[in-house]
């Protein structure tokens, strides 16, 4: 390493680079023993060197500013970060250092290949490449945020997250990282020399796969990620004072330390086997110990907010600054990431963010694996560059607004099927209970009022009948016999002269008719006596078919009014049941053309449930008094009309015999004395 001497820096400068480059070392180290890329490995030292020279121009820097023992302390975190940041990079170096060092690279790193997530390149620019001149900001821009440049090598000096305003030249080294179409892309438009250091499609698991107690790969992924989230959370923590996301990186060390102790075990029980490479195995033993020293730096850096030390100014100009960002984001119904899977390289194709961590039923998940699918109800931690994740939580927050504005409408047609369906089924259902529930009742109250009705309106009808009768039949006949009298009485003589004069015939017309009414009245009693019996004997024999006419009027009318009660009744229930269930059902749903059917079936369900019971009640309450005095009123209009029909009918036919025999015999000869009487005396009156 060359000499350091103190240069002019801000320790905001300082801190911003020794974070950025931290964040990068850890993967670049395990991709070059993973690769066998000794080129990469010799810029894992380049970087290292780097790192302890910011970190000493760090603390020279800091030390120039403290004054008294305040600023001793608000400059701890900014001390503990960067000598943490320092532990890191060289704990890194120790991991490339097992290629660098002669080291046989085991069997089992090289099948980390198949197993690690993240896509990497690094890559000369050409003079034919069509990215020269362009900005770094620029690019990523162009490639929708798919890829990141984290580092750079510009005559000859590396810049690790550089500025985005930089412009890219001939000659520049880029390394980036990003999705595999992103990094696919990317190495095209390089146009030089493009090294993909992406792993292979990962293969189907096998389910004679050994177990992750028993398997040093799943050993190693698991202290590699977890690590390299470690140093991304602690920064995270320090930089935004996040105590929630210290104290996962505190409990993570935990895990680390467990996992590092299973680790050994399994490389101790390699050792055993008698084919092993012994340097290969303690290059196991390197890299496991150097990952887990990463990770004791990285809780080192975390425990600076757990302890509650002051933020430090510099510390939000860092915040400002960083083009890299870390958030984390409950993953709602509406979120564009739902049951999505996470893609190669656990980026977001589409904004070119990673997912660091997914936290479901109460535990995280580090550096998911592809095909790890996103829930509802996931917490997730990302980082990315600040635009990136800005471009991403703004697309969010539109999805969330596009699918509440969904939701509503959503809402609002299924409010309309639910009224709809609700009335028409409400309405159905009451109708089909109340017919049922008042055939008993009807048919209780129907059979009494027609029994009552028509024994009262018999009497009523015979009498009425046969007065009418009698004073009908009476009037005529009598009439009759008046009108034969006078006619053969008054009747012209043979030479057709007329026998009488017209005064004589009205004298004579005049005595006939008072004879008449004095001899009728008797008559006529007689006569409405035996229509009255004759209307009673008849009333008697047809009861039962004027009783089951007035039943069946009474069940009519009873029926109409009963099941309007109840109806009524059932249907405020059904509506309300029905109503409750639709609603709770279209829950279920998640489209509008799935809620007709849906609603429906619980609609039905919930109104058919509660019909019965409410039919019942509202019978006892009201239908059996609305019953009795629909078919009391129904019957006894019925049964006046019918036995009115049935008693004049046969009071009419015992009038018209009785009156007959009677009045031809008592009137007529009466009203035959009158008329000659008269007729005489008029005549010797004209004499």
């Amino acid at each position: 390493m060359p000499k350091v001497t103190y240069e002019p820096i801000s320790a905001k400068d300082a801190l911003k680079q020794i974070k950025d480059l931290c964040s990068i070392i850890v993967d670049l180290a395990y991709s070059s023993i993973i690769y066998e890329d000794k080129g990469l490995a010799d810029e894992v030292k380049e970087l290292r060197d780097l790192a302890v020279k910011l970190n000493y121009l760090l603390t020279m820097s800091l030390q120039v500013a403290v004054r008294d023992g305040r600023d001793a302390q608000a400059t701890l975190p900014l001390v503990v970060m960067g000598q943490a940041s320092k532990d890191i990079a060289n704990s890194a170096t120790d991991i490339s250092n097992v290629l660098l060092k002669g080291f046989t690279v085991h069997q089992t790193i090289k099948d980390l290949s198949q197993r690690v997530a993240r896509d990497l390149m690094r890559g000369k620019i050409s003079e034919e490449s069509i990215l020269k001149g362009y900005a770094i900001k620029d690019i990523t821009e162009k490639m929708n945020y798919s890829v990141t440049i984290y580092g750079l090598r510009q005559d000859g000096k590396w810049k690790i997250k550089p500025d985005q305003t930089i412009q890219i030249k001939a000659g520049d080294i880029i390394l980036a990282s990003g999705s595999s179409s992103g990094i696919s892309l990317l190495k095209l438009l390089v146009g030089g020399t493009a090294e993909e250091i992406s792993p292979p499609e990962e293969e189907e698991e096998d389910p004679s796969e050994e177990s992750l107690a028993d398997n040093i790969v799943d050993y190693l992924i698991a202290l590699k990620d977890t690590s390299e989230v470690m140093v991304d959370l602690a920064y995270g923590a320090v930089l935004y004072n996040n105590k929630e996301l210290a104290q996962l990186v505190t409990n993570m060390e935990k895990r680390v330390d467990t996992i590092r102790n299973k680790a050994e075990i399994a490389v101790l029980r390699l050792s055993k086997t008698p084919t092993e490479d012994i340097s290969a195995l303690q290059g196991l033993i390197r890299i496991i110990e150097a990952t887990e020293n990463i990770s004791d730096s990285a809780n080192q850096i975390a425990k600076t907010v757990l302890a509650e030390l002051p933020s430090h100014p510099i510390i939000e100009l860092v915040v400002e600054e960083s083009t890299e960002n870390i958030f984390e984001m409950l993953v709602e119904e509406s979120s564009l990431i739902v049951e999505k899977t996470v893609p190669a390289g656990n980026y977001l194709d589409e904004f070119g963010i990673r997912v660091l961590a997914i936290k479901r039923s109460g535990g995280h998940y580090f550096k998911p694996r592809r095909r790890t699918k996103i829930h509802v109800g996931d917490t997730i931690i990302f980082t990315g560059l600040r635009d990136a994740c800005n471009a991403f939580q703004q697309r969010e927050v539109e999805a969330v607004e596009e699918k509440e504005a969904e939701i509503e409408a959503s809402k609002k047609a299924a409010k309309k099927v639910v009224d709809e369906v609700v009335e028409k089924v409400s309405e159905e259902v009451s109708e089909v209970t109340a017919k049922e529930a008042s055939k008993k009742t009807v048919k209780e109250a129907a059979s009494k009022a027609a029994e009552k009705a028509t024994e009262k309106a018999s009497k009523k009808a015979a009498s009425e009948a046969a007065v009418e009768v009698a004073e009908s039949v009476t009037k005529k006949m009598t009439d009759k016999i008046v009108s034969e009298v006078v006619k053969e009485t008054t009747k012209t003589k043979k030479d057709g002269t007329p026998a009488m004069k017209e005064e004589t015939k009205k004298v004579v017309q005049d005595a006939a008719e008072n004879a008449a009414k004095k001899t009728v009245e008797d008559s006529r009693k007689k006569v409405e006596q035996a229509a009255k019996e004759a209307a009673e004997d008849t009333i008697e024999e047809e009861s039962d078919k004027v009783i089951k006419k007035v039943t069946k009027a009474a069940e009519k009318k009873a029926t109409e009014e009963v099941e309007a009660v109840v109806k009524d009744a059932v249907k405020t229930d059904t509506e309300r049941a029905a109503k409750k269930a639709a609603t709770e059902a279209i829950k279920e749903t998640s489209t509008v053309e799935e809620h007709e059917k849906i609603i429906t079936d619980a609609a039905t369900e919930a109104a058919k449930g509660v019909a019965e019971k409410s039919a019942e009640r509202a019978v006892e309450r009201s239908g059996k008094r609305v019953a009795t005095k629909a078919a009391e009123e129904a019957a006894m209009e019925a049964a006046e009309k019918e036995t009115k029909k049935v008693a004049k009918k046969a009071a009419k036919e015992a009038a018209e015999v009785v009156a007959e025999k009677m009045l031809e015999k008592e009137v007529k000869e009466a009203v035959q004395k009158a008329a000659e009487k008269a007729a005489d005396q008029a005549t010797k009156e004209e004499k």
